[in-house]
């Protein structure tokens, strides 16, 4: 998704991020998996930005 972003606009978006790093597909892969795993969790939406949107 970010394949087409400058270094520096990459340095800029981290500094947004309050983990300061762009999310990897293992981050994805690791929230997919515990859903999978998981047989209780119903109805929720999971942000996974990083702590992007609590800033």
């Amino acid at each position: 998704m970010n394949k087409e972003l400058d270094n520096e606009t990459i340095s800029e978006l981290k500094k947004e991020i309050p983990l300061n790093k762009i999310g990897m597909p293992e981050d994805i892969s690791k929230c997919i998996e515990w859903l999978i795993n998981d047989n209780y969790t119903t109805g929720q939406i999971i942000s996974i930005n990083g702590g992007m949107v609590i800033k």
